[in-house]
């Protein structure tokens, strides 16, 4: 908005009898209501990269107008691909293996590095479910409906949704295409994201711009919101947004670190859970929170407007 003025600026002609005046449009969006308190038991400050923007701090609705235009939200599935309905996730296979989970940062959470087995294959979402492929649960009266300001853009991540909101949409999923859908543990996750990597970026060891949704890393960036899904590079197996975009929820309750995590890459759980692991980073922190080892908590039971989800198969 602040070129256009200054383009309309420098090109009008200097006052004259009967000149036109040149100006630059203007659009004041209206007000949004605040979203609902953050409760204390999320507070960010103890996280070690607590300098840029966490998810646990609210932020203020976005203008209803998408601050680009819209992509074709049709993907169809490519080579070595699989959808189980028309608006479905799409699909990718994800082989056995193992790796090692974690890093030696100054996060205590994401400690100890540890060595974890992925005993079968399992199929990932290429994308994070979007607010085309929500709206078609909301059809199915079978979930709630997302937050008009936040999720303007069909095309985009599904996001301002809770764990327990995601269940919803896993549920339906599971019974419409008659296929086991869930959330991927906490491992699955960080080992799609890797993609047989071993850096601190599944890139490399330092910021690239072109490969994540995030304040610093590169056009485009638009802080109302995060991008189409799939604008930028995907990782090795072909998954894209893995960091960036929204944080994404996994199936694993918070634990302050890693020691006597699962070495087989199941969901690490607890009774009566309340807080839940998201992973990835959003649009709204900055590279430092792209790291393929970033980890944090949210209540299962709140939404947050940067928190979205994608969803994970069990192959049989």
């Amino acid at each position: 908005m602040d070129r256009l003025r200054a383009a309309a600026s420098a090109s009008a002609p200097s006052a004259s009898p009967g000149a036109a005046p040149s100006a630059a449009p203007s659009v004041a969006p209206a007000p949004q209501a605040p979203r609902s308190t953050t409760p204390a038991s999320a507070a960010p400050q103890d996280h070690p990269r607590a300098a840029a923007p966490t998810p646990t701090t609210p932020v203020p609705a976005a203008p209803t107008a998408p601050a680009v235009a819209q992509k074709p939200t049709a993907h169809p599935p490519g080579a070595g691909e699989s959808r189980d309905c028309a608006t479905c996730p799409i699909m990718i296979t994800v082989p056995a293996g193992a790796f090692s989970m974690g890093s030696s940062t100054d996060d205590p959470s994401e400690k100890p590095v540890h060595h974890v087995t992925i005993g079968a294959p399992f199929a990932i979402g290429k994308y994070e479910v979007t607010v085309e492929q929500w709206n078609a649960c909301v059809a199915a009266n079978a979930c709630q409906k997302l937050t008009p300001e936040s999720n303007t853009n069909k095309a985009a991540p599904a996001r301002d949704l809770s764990w327990d909101d995601a269940q919803q949409y896993l549920k339906w999923l599971s019974k419409t295409t008659g296929k086991p859908y869930r959330l991927p543990t906490e491992a699955e996750w960080e080992y799609a994201d890797r993609g047989g990597t071993t850096t601190a970026y599944w890139w490399g060891d330092q910021m690239r711009k072109g490969n994540a949704n995030c304040k610093d890393c590169g056009e485009p960036w638009h802080k109302d919101g995060p991008e189409t899904a799939g604008s930028f590079a995907p990782n090795p197996l072909g998954l894209y947004d893995m960091n960036g975009s929204v944080w994404e929820w996994v199936a694993d309750c918070w634990h302050n670190s890693y020691q006597g995590a699962p070495a087989d890459g199941h969901a690490w759980d607890n009774p009566s859970c309340d807080m839940r692991v998201i992973r990835g980073g959003s649009w709204r922190e900055g590279a430092s929170y792209m790291l393929s080892a970033t980890r944090f908590k949210y209540s299962a039971s709140v939404r947050q407007s940067q928190d979205g989800f994608r969803v994970v198969k069990d192959l049989k």
